[in-house]
């Protein structure tokens, strides 16, 4: 696998963000990132007790 053209793109947040900087015309604000809730609720079932305590509002709201 290349390097990446540009040294800070690996520091990008999502694919969505480094794929609109080589699409024009791409909003990223329009699309939604599913690794993020996915990520999220792995460790929401892996760490029940700390997400609880981190996020009280969504206490309860993932199966345990």
């Amino acid at each position: 696998m290349a390097a990446p053209r540009d040294p800070h793109e690996r520091m990008l947040p999502n694919d969505i963000e480094t794929y609109a900087r080589y699409v024009e015309g791409v909003d990223p604000l329009r699309y939604f990132d599913s690794q993020l809730n996915e990520v999220r609720e792995a460790a929401r079932k892996r760490w029940p007790l700390l997400a609880d305590v981190l996020y009280p509002d969504d206490a309860g709201s993932a199966p345990r």
